[in-house]
């Protein structure tokens, strides 16, 4: 984890977490109303180790559906209530998504979870 001061950097660099070596460099700011999104970038590269791969479009960061969206089957569609943790994101329009603000509004979906192997196929 590098902790970086807000104020003098007000943009990090993209954090990554590489299965092969077992390893993540995580970009986090060092601000005590951070911790909670903190949590949830710590998390996702951590799952990354483990094997998980991202749910989310690069180009817009916005999530992929199915399988970054916490609910996939949640009628209405939107808005979504969860992050998907490797979506990073909570699906709040087809077009918007909100990082999410700590860890009680991520959940994993079932990809993320046979990735890491914690359910059998």
């Amino acid at each position: 984890m590098l902790y970086h001061d807000p104020d003098t950097h007000p943009t990090l660099q993209h954090s990554v977490g590489i299965r092969n070596g077992g390893y993540a460099l995580v970009n986090l700011f060092a601000a005590p109303e951070q911790r909670g999104e903190n949590s949830v970038i710590i998390a996702h590269e951590l799952m990354h180790t483990l094997g998980a791969t991202d749910k989310y479009d690069p180009v817009s960061g916005r999530p992929i559906f199915p399988d970054g969206y916490a609910k996939p089957g949640q009628t209405p569609l939107y808005p979504q209530y969860f992050a998907e943790l490797m979506a990073g994101r909570i699906a709040n329009s087809a077009t918007t998504a909100t990082i999410p603000s700590s860890l009680d509004e991520v959940l994993i979906g079932a990809l993320s979870a046979r990735e890491i192997n914690w359910v059998q196929e």
